[in-house]
């Protein structure tokens, strides 16, 4: 569920295959991707990881994990995440960058047996949930939820739909240091909920997302940029105007001098807005579509960029391409914002139910999403999938 800025592989010329390869499955949702090493984190609302003919591997409660080189779930890994009062569910994850600590958000109050209130800690050596480590996170409008995180060295940011953390007024984005207690000097609030988070190429900065016209009561339509330091609001604005309300933003990627961005209500888009060329946040292009763009993923060369979110799988259809639906996954030219015509996959089910895909994960060899969808390119891909990187 966050943003990154973009830093160039080995494979940044390969292609992306139309065709997932078979992997293990969910029998619901994933909504949050990361990666640590050759494992992959997935959260959502699931029981079951499947096997790729349909068939039950193990029960996991809406956090798994993945081996990347097998696409197999990992049957050691499967923390319970529940809650006692509404229907729980992962939203975010983060990985500590020496791969001990897993960061999950979500609403929920408990994990791995843990009392928690919607934000906790997994310790990755034994898999079980870090006792110390529990923020309490509570007030949302219409629930409380930690939809976004962004972890540095020293502390853990994240967004969602919330009013406290810990008993002390929090406007819907906070940071804790890293034993969990409250930073009462990051001062950032938000009007609505925040959606996404993702660090500005200078690293003092960080880019916020969400359904909001306003950050510490200054107007900013969806996108607001603040330090990581105080979360103070950064001069940087999208021009008033250029984004409607209502409007909220689901997700980032960045280079050093482009902001991409997937935003959905009225109308949809995937949109890029200039960082430090030109006239600073002045947008340079926009895709239409008929449902929302509720992720954005760049290649390795930042040459294009994959989009996904419940565009056409709705009551609205989109043709593009001369007379090819698009299906909740499409790929633009990253410099101009024009549709790729050689990759469409199309998901199922479509008609309005509103589901496709909510997450990108890239490593140098495959595309992985995740997601609402039952089926890519009319194969069972329930949940997730993944797309080889071609030569």
């Amino acid at each position: 569920m966050i943003g990154c800025t973009l830093t160039f592989g080995v494979n940044s010329a390969l292609a992306v295959s139309s065709t997932p390869d078979l992997t293990d499955m969910v029998n619901g949702k994933v909504f949050s991707m990361v990666r640590s090493g050759n494992t992959m984190y997935i959260g959502g609302q699931f029981t079951r990881v499947l096997h790729s003919d349909g068939k039950v591997a193990y029960a996991a409660t809406n956090l798994a994990a993945i081996d990347l080189t097998t696409g197999q779930g990992i049957p050691t890994f499967a923390p319970s995440v529940t809650s006692s009062t509404t229907t729980a569910v992962v939203r975010s994850l983060a990985v500590s960058s020496d791969g001990s600590s897993l960061y999950v958000g979500g609403a929920f109050d408990s994990l791995g047996g843990q009392p928690v209130m919607n934000l906790g800690r997994i310790d990755l050596t034994t898999g079980v949930a870090d006792p110390t480590f529990h923020p309490q996170v509570a007030g949302g409008i219409d629930f409380t939820i930690v939809y976004g995180m962004l972890l540095s060295p020293t502390r853990l940011y994240f967004g969602g739909d919330f009013m406290s953390v810990d008993g002390k007024v929090k406007k819907r984005v906070a940071a804790v240091d890293l034993t969990g207690v409250l930073d009462p000097n990051w001062k950032a609030s938000a009007g609505s909920k925040v959606r996404t988070l993702a660090f500005a190429p200078d690293g003092n900065t960080i880019f916020l997302g969400g359904r909001f016209t306003a950050v510490d009561n200054v107007s900013r339509q969806s996108i607001a940029r603040v330090s990581t330091a105080t979360g103070a609001l950064d001069p940087w604005a999208v021009p008033a105007g250029v984004i409607e309300t209502p409007q909220q933003c689901f997700s980032f990627q960045m280079t050093t001098t482009t902001l991409y961005a997937g935003c959905g209500a009225h109308p949809n888009w995937a949109a890029a807005f200039r960082l430090d060329n030109g006239t600073v946040g002045s947008r340079i292009w926009r895709f239409d579509t008929v449902g929302n763009v509720e992720a954005v993923q760049l290649n390795a060369a930042g040459t294009e960029l994959f989009i996904g979110g419940h565009f056409g799988t709705g009551a609205l259809q989109q043709k593009v391409c001369g007379n090819v639906f698009l299906h909740g996954l499409a790929e633009l030219v990253a410099a101009t914002g024009t549709i790729d015509c050689t990759w469409i996959p199309q998901e199922a089910p479509f008609g309005s139910n509103y589901q496709g895909t909510w997450q990108f994960l890239m490593t140098d060899t495959k595309l992985w999403i995740g997601g609402g969808f039952t089926s890519v390119n009319g194969v069972s891909h329930r949940g997730m999938a993944r797309f080889p990187l071609l030569p």
